[in-house]
């Protein structure tokens, strides 16, 4: 065998991937081409979150419809919580109470293994069990050594027909895209207005910024629109919202939600998608600003002008930074007998050093494509 070839061959058999051809295919009947999800499934809360510093009381507004569950915990594992609960009709449950059934109040104190089976932060935790509430402000005393670093309240009403819905979106979120943050107040069927809705933003390090103001839309829809991150910082962002305000009823509540978004790395900026036949296949180019060099796959999904689902292709591409040609071919048999002036483009290139969406580009077929 000649040396040189056989070099060659060592490596192309050294560097995965690079004799893999790109993969094409038909998508299956009835399958349609969905956009990306605008943003993750919206989560549905009936509990608030409150933190205490150190020592000090906390107000725990009820809506009387139903049991509250509240769960004390200290910031630092192995620290002891102590608390003492004031109901409306003047009741106290005593740090060393259990209360009971019948006085409807009972305390359930877990020690660092409890808590430990139940994969939580070691330490004794307090948990009060409030079997009927009354639409009124309950009363916590939270009692924790210096050294604790303060503690983390947690009410819940499970049985509430109260809820706070909150997401944020895009899901994905490319750079210069706006952000949009969303909450929705219910309860049951009923829209609640007038509510003091705030979300504050924590970067992927954890970074918590400053709180901002979501305004009552109507129908219970509350949001807010920012124009950039707080800090360029790719990643999972976090989203708290904090709800607080009073049901049709008069029953004051207070209700803490949560949200996601990724901030992708900005790794990439595509042009407009060029369709053309060449030969026996479509042809599908779109020119492409590479911002961070790396290895992305490439992916073309096809469509009727319906959505329905006719071919696809992928790829795997290593691409330098700067400007360059993202190009791949799908055999015009996977496509049919669907008309070529009919046809919708999805584009999209992610990443896979770094795991993300790096860019994305449609075209409607129907008014570009090129026959040659």
């Amino acid at each position: 065998m000649n040396k040189t070839f056989a070099l060659f061959l060592s490596l192309l058999l050294l560097v995965p991937g690079l004799l893999a051809a790109d993969n094409t295919g038909r998508f299956a009947p009835g399958t349609r081409l969905e956009e990306p999800a605008l943003h993750a499934p919206p989560t549905t809360s009936r509990m608030f979150v409150r933190s205490l510093p150190r020592s000090g009381s906390i107000a725990l507004p009820a809506t009387g419809s139903g049991s509250m569950i509240i769960w004390t915990m200290p910031a630092r594992p192995d620290s002891p919580v102590r608390t003492r609960l004031r109901t409306p009709t003047g009741s106290v449950l005593q740090p060393a109470d259990r209360g009971s059934v019948e006085r409807g109040l009972r305390r359930f104190p877990l020690n660092s293994a409890e808590t430990a089976e139940l994969g939580l932060l070691g330490g004794a935790h307090e948990v009060v069990h409030v079997l009927s509430t009354e639409a009124a402000e309950y009363r916590l005393e939270v009692d924790v050594a210096e050294s604790a670093g303060g503690a983390t309240v947690i009410a819940a009403e499970p049985d509430s027909t109260l809820t706070l819905s909150t997401w944020a979106s895009p899901l994905s979120r490319q750079a210069g895209q706006p952000i949009h943050l969303l909450a929705e107040l219910r309860d049951g069927g009923a829209a609640i207005a007038g509510a003091v809705v705030t979300a504050r933003l924590a970067s992927p390090s954890g970074r918590a910024f400053k709180a901002v103001a979501l305004s009552d839309q109507g129908d219970g829809i509350y949001s807010a629109v920012l124009s950039d991150l707080p800090e360029m910082a790719a990643g999972a962002w976090q989203v708290h919202i904090e709800a607080d305000g009073s049901s049709a009823s008069g029953a004051r509540f207070a209700r803490t939600g949560s949200a996601e978004l990724i901030a992708e790395r900005n790794a990439a900026r595509l042009g407009r998608i060029r369709t053309e036949v060449a030969g026996d296949v479509l042809r599908v180019s779109v020119p492409a600003e590479m911002l961070l060099a790396g290895t992305y796959r490439l992916d073309v999904l096809i469509a009727d002008e319906s959505r329905n689902g006719v071919a696809w292709a992928e790829g795997v591409r290593t691409l330098t930074a700067g400007a360059t040609t993202l190009e791949i071919d799908l055999p015009l048999s996977d496509l049919g007998a669907t008309s070529l002036d009919q046809l919708f483009v999805d584009v999209r290139l992610l990443g896979l050093d770094a795991v993300g969406v790096a860019g994305r580009a449609t075209l409607d077929a129907r008014k570009t494509i090129d026959t040659q």
